[in-house]
């Protein structure tokens, strides 16, 4: 269920992005929603960039894992000492 969820999203966050709005005008020539967004484009522009972040942020959101080799985070160090789990970049200052 939950692969269902974040599938919708996602396909969502495809179809609100701003820069797609072109193609979705070209799509709904002819009809009133298209008048509509034709009409207010400001508004649509504004609505569909909302929706497309909150979209995003939602697909986005990832339930936290652990590894069985990190005693946390507070060390900055694995248990076998190599790497570090929360610092992104390990800069070695031995060779200058």
């Amino acid at each position: 269920m939950e692969m269902a969820k974040k599938t919708f999203w996602a396909v969502l966050a495809l179809l609100s992005c701003p820069c797609h709005l072109v193609m979705i005008l070209a799509l709904l020539a002819g009809t009133t929603i298209g008048a509509y967004l034709i009409q207010y484009q400001r508004l649509a522009i504004g609505f569909f960039a909302v929706l497309f972040f909150a979209s995003l942020m939602i697909v986005g959101k990832r339930k936290p894992t652990r590894s069985d080799k990190t005693h946390g985070c507070s060390s900055g160090k694995t248990e076998d000492g190599h790497g570090a789990c929360c610092v992104p970049l390990r800069i070695n200052h031995e060779d200058e």
